[in-house]
């Protein structure tokens, strides 16, 4: 099993996209800073949405449509609405 996850930073709104085959692990890296695309860019990182695929080029697929144009815009959409409610319970 494959995932899409999108990452994004309370404090700054800032969103990262990607794909992993264990999205736990991945995330401890991405919290520990040992990813370089997101070190810089997120703080205290927040797993705001994830989908799941049965192959890596299925995810790698969703992963580049959510860094195109219209996918960008869901991505955008995704993250407001996600930080929008946490920051209400938080």
């Amino acid at each position: 099993m494959f995932f899409v996850y999108i990452l994004a930073c309370c404090e700054s709104g800032r969103s990262y996209v990607g794909h992993t085959d264990h999205l736990i692990r991945r995330y401890r890296m991405h919290c520990e800073g040992s990813t370089r695309t997101s070190r810089e860019k997120l703080l205290k990182p927040v797993v705001v949405h994830w989908e799941t695929f049965s192959t890596r080029a299925e995810a790698m697929r969703k992963e580049r449509y959510y860094k195109s144009g219209a996918g960008n815009r869901l991505k955008r959409d995704i993250v407001a609405v996600a930080l929008n409610e946490f920051r209400q319970v938080g």
